[in-house]
């Protein structure tokens, strides 16, 4: 787990899991690797609704990034953007 702080994104969720995890491609790489895509995983917490979350969805939000060769950030908040 990495000590960077939490950076704001917006993105694109590319997919998402019925058992509710997910990945986003960040509009722009964060953090200090460069991270370029997310994963999160929708809980009771969260602030989009599982239901509406779906592939090609425009989201901004809060990721933490990871320092690695895999390129991902743990994202911590996601939020559809609304048209």
């Amino acid at each position: 787990m990495s000590n960077m702080e939490k950076q704001n994104f917006t993105g694109t969720v590319l997919r998402i899991e019925p058992n509710g995890f997910g990945i986003v491609r960040f509009d722009v790489p964060i953090g200090p690797s460069a991270n370029t895509h997310g994963v999160f995983a929708v809980t009771l917490g969260s602030t989009a609704p599982y239901n509406q979350l779906k592939p090609g969805l425009q989201v901004v939000g809060e990721a933490k990034p990871e320092l690695d060769t895999r390129k991902l950030a743990t994202v911590e908040t996601v939020r559809i953007l609304l048209p």
